[in-house]
């Protein structure tokens, strides 16, 4: 049937408890069935979190099958993402895989999450081809079921399909040592209605004490199988097992070391084995069997008989659970078993020693999940739960409600527990961190950081997390030196943090740090290594389908004022849209991109739009007191500004003049330069040039010092000088692939310049043709020509220089970060504008007008 029922695209196997669902299925699965590979995801309550759910999901397909380097499901982690892009993401891996896959969904009926099966249902409204998903569950799922019938989408197995009948009664019963004539063993079948898991206590009873026991004796229904299992399973183990078997009922999975905590008995490991081999309808998971759990019949009556018999111990046992897990390295598994007893305190105190860094990583909505199950009015009782409710409104995005419940948390920190002091008090300190970030209080941020660090490196500090906070610590005041211009000691906070922060998996903070050491490394010069961290951030992030996510804002930016620099105009733009969209709230990066917004306006000659999004920014910011860096980012681009207007007298009003050379020192300098310059005072922009042209900090200052130097001699009439200067600025950009300054910076003079350089340089040539048409011009036997009449776009134009190679459309895409079909779509545009018809005539083409060298 399973075979019959995975040619289509669902297949829902439904029946009640015992009737055989997952074991038959697995018989199945583990017979390599024709259809294609298997992955299994067992469900339990704490699934019902959607971002669990795809995470699950997606981890499970990942480990059945080989996913092709390139699909989306390679490093899809729905863990921080939003759910909308989390599923067309997981449509389009599933889609491109080569061949089907088998999807088995076991204990479904716990699934009762609208969001998780509104994602199914929209999933299944357009299957993807190679999606044969399978439903193990109790009860029929909420899927529109109907449907999917009229569209023949739907198998159906039902328990009369699963049923037993006689012949395969009496199998199972002489497996268990049992011989019936076909009499009792229909007899039993229609006791039954052919229960398999009936049947199997049927076996036990039939094999039990006692004299002249008959298929006749036994009664199949649930309440007469629990009454079995009570009297016949239960009561017959001796009082140590039976011990044993109520109080480990509290957890779904055991180990021999869980097991001896919950009993007090060394013997855990012992009297699973035990159970196992006497087939006391106890499972060992795995190969080494160092895990087990019982059948969900069997946990059910014991745990229901535990709450009867002896309800005082639930709470402690729970708690036992909690604390093993927590010393075994569980946070989410200890907090679960806090939460069943109700214990807040421990919950809370768990929280700030081991899982509050999560709320950065793939499981924060498990852990969100836990938290939100603390009574509200309990969320002031001790600073921990203070903490925990600091968290909870961090997650629903109400970071101004956060303050209050952090100052509480201070405020009772003295009453707290020696051994969640230390952590209570970092939380704090990190958790404040957000706050500051939004409200953009730099210095704030920066000391939170310090602060957290210092606890952290104090003596004797012996806390589970550790590792994990001192990452977000590192992160976050690295994040803050950077906007407040230390640059150097934020490349050194933040390279020691990506490196812990990687080893354990803190996935967001690993993005933030990526994305602002691309930052530090582009302001400073040094594009293509800011390019490469930037570009690891984004990777992250569109393969775990996070877009947006707030710690990617600067990773945009930076990825935006590269690529304005390497002059892919059209593929900035592109980048500061995302950047806007992942920086809703944190204010420092959302006004750095709105300032790159203005430079590219400027640098466009776009000064009406430039000034105007400067009034936007001014009123968005309102009372808020730039930091270092972006106060004087700021003043260069309103210099800028008006450079682009023709107006140099204000341009040097803004700019400093002093010897300061913290960051941003030489842009200030190049530009007051610029400024003299074209205010007719070329030996003043000398003099400020000269200390410039040799530094090694900052490559694109450098560039655009050498730059200048052209023509500060070309004005004075230094020929050699002003040739010279410009070939050490073709020699710098060359390095970092500098091409915007040579674009706005007196576009009249250079394409004379450079024409010269390049008859006097041969080695130049190459890239002064690719300077020469950026400005629309290219070569022709020795002269200037007017570009065609409709010219190609920056992208275009970045397809273009793949045309040469070997390449595939595919990886050319992959080069550029963008699909395939677009691609195709720049080619065809290419094609057209060139008036070609093939990728050899394009080729040809673009070097005829020096759109490529060779």
């Amino acid at each position: 049937m399973l075979d019959d029922g995975t040619r289509k695209p669902l297949t829902v196997v439904s029946a009640g408890a015992g009737w055989g669902k997952t074991l038959a299925t697995a018989s199945w699965a583990a017979s390599t069935p024709a259809v294609g590979p298997v992955a299994w995801l067992s469900l339990d309550e704490s699934d019902n979190h959607p971002r669990s759910f795809w995470s699950y999901l997606v981890a499970a397909i990942r480990s059945a099958v080989e996913v092709p380097r390139g699909n989306p499901l390679a490093g899809l982690a729905p863990g921080l993402g939003g759910e909308v892009d989390n599923l067309r993401r997981l449509v389009a891996g599933l889609t491109r895989l080569p061949k089907p896959v088998v999807i088995v969904l076991d204990d479904f009926q716990v699934i009762d999450e609208p969001a998780v099966l509104a994602g199914l249902s929209e999933l299944l409204r357009r299957p993807p081809a190679p999606l044969r998903l399978v439903l193990l569950t109790r009860a029929d799922p909420a899927l529109g079921l109907h449907r999917l019938r009229i569209k023949d989408d739907l198998a159906e197995i039902r328990s009369r399909d699963l049923a037993f009948g006689v012949a395969e009664a009496v199998a199972l019963l002489g497996a268990d040592g049992v011989v019936v004539d076909p009499d009792g063993a229909q007899l039993l079948v229609e006791r039954t209605e052919g229960w398999p898991a009936g049947l199997r206590l049927a076996a036990f009873f039939l094999k039990g004490e006692g004299p002249g026991r008959t298929p006749a004796d036994f009664a199949g229904n649930d309440q007469a199988v629990t009454d079995y299992l009570a009297e016949e399973v239960l009561a017959r183990q001796p009082p140590e097992l039976r011990q044993f078997l109520l109080r480990t009922s509290v957890a779904e999975r055991l180990s021999g070391g869980l097991a001896q905590v919950l009993t007090d008995d060394p013997r855990g490991q012992r009297f699973l084995e035990l159970l196992e081999r006497t087939n006391a309808f106890v499972v060992g998971l795995g190969s080494d069997r160092q895990w087990y759990r019982y059948h969900p019949l069997l946990r059910e009556m014991l745990h229901h008989r535990l709450m009867v018999d002896e309800p005082q111990m639930l709470p402690d046992l729970q708690r036992r659970a909690a604390h093993w897990f927590a010393a075994n390295g569980q946070p989410i598994e200890a907090m679960r078993h806090a939460a069943e007893a109700a214990d807040w305190h421990l919950l809370g105190r768990l929280f700030v020693t081991q899982a509050a860094p999560l709320t950065v990583s793939t499981e924060r909505a498990a852990v969100v999940a836990l938290l939100a199950r603390i009574p509200a009015e309990l969320l002031a009782d001790g600073a921990e739960l203070a903490v925990s409710a600091a968290a909870l409104r961090m997650h629903a995005g109400r970071f101004q409600d956060m303050q209050p419940h952090l100052e509480r948390a201070q405020a009772q920190l003295d009453a707290t527990s020696p051994e969640s002091r230390i952590g209570t008090q970092i939380a704090i300190r990190l958790f404040s961190t957000a706050v500051a970030r939004v409200r953009g209080d730099i210095a704030a941020l920066v000391t939170a950081s310090s602060e957290a660090l210092d606890v952290l490196s104090g003596p004797g500090v012996a806390l589970p997390a550790a590792d994990q906070y001192r990452a977000i610590a590192l992160s976050t005041l690295g994040t803050g030196l950077l906007w407040s211009g230390s640059l150097d000691e934020a490349e050194a906070c933040l390279h020691e943090g990506l490196e812990i922060a990687t080893a354990t998996r803190l996935e967001a903070s690993r993005i933030n740090m990526l994305a602002h050491l691309g930052f530090a490394a582009t302001v400073s010069g040094r594009l293509r290594e800011g390019f490469a961290h930037a570009a690891k951030a984004v990777e992250l992030v569109d393969a775990r389908g996070w877009e947006p996510l707030t710690q990617a804002a600067t990773a945009y930016l930076t990825l935006a004022m590269v690529h304005l620099q390497w002059n892919n105009v059209d593929e900035a733009q592109s980048l500061l849209a995302q950047g806007r969209a992942a920086a809703t709230l944190d204010l420092a990066p959302r006004y750095a991109l709105g300032l790159t917004q203005v430079r590219l306006d400027a640098s466009l000659g776009r000064v009406e739009a430039a000034r105007n999004q400067l009034v936007r920014l001014r009123h968005e910011i309102g009372q808020w007191q730039l930091p270092a860096f972006l106060e004087r980012w700021q003043a260069i681009t309103e210099a800028e500004v008006d450079l682009a207007a023709g107006d140099p007298s204000a341009a040097m009003t803004k700019v400093r003049t002093s010897a300061d050379d913290q960051p941003p020192f030489a842009h200030e300098q190049t530009c007051l330069a610029e400024a003299l310059l074209a205010g007719g005072d070329p030996h003043r922009a000398e003099e400020i040039l000269s200390s410039l042209r040799h530094r090694t900090d900052d490559r694109s200052a450098t560039v655009e010092a050498w730059l200048l130097t052209t023509l500060v001699a070309d004005t004075l009439r230094e020929d050699n000088r002003a040739l010279e200067a410009l070939g050490k600025a073709l020699d710098a950009a060359r390095q970092e692939g500098v091409r915007r300054p040579f674009l706005v910076v007196d576009t009249e003079r250079l394409p004379r310049l450079l024409t010269r350089v390049q008859q006097m340089d041969p080695s130049a040539s190459g890239f002064v043709d690719e300077l020469l048409a950026d400005m629309g011009l290219v070569r022709s036997h020795g002269t200037l020509v007017d570009a065609p009449a409709e010219p190609l776009t920056d992208r275009e134009l970045s397809v273009v220089r793949y045309l040469p190679t070997m390449m595939t459309n595919a990886e050319i895409a992959s080069e550029l970060f963008v699909s395939v079909n677009t691609v195709k779509a720049h080619l065809k545009r290419i094609y057209q504008k060139l008036g070609v018809t093939s990728r050899r005539q394009a080729v040809h083409r673009a070097r005829a007008l020096g759109l490529l060298s060779g």
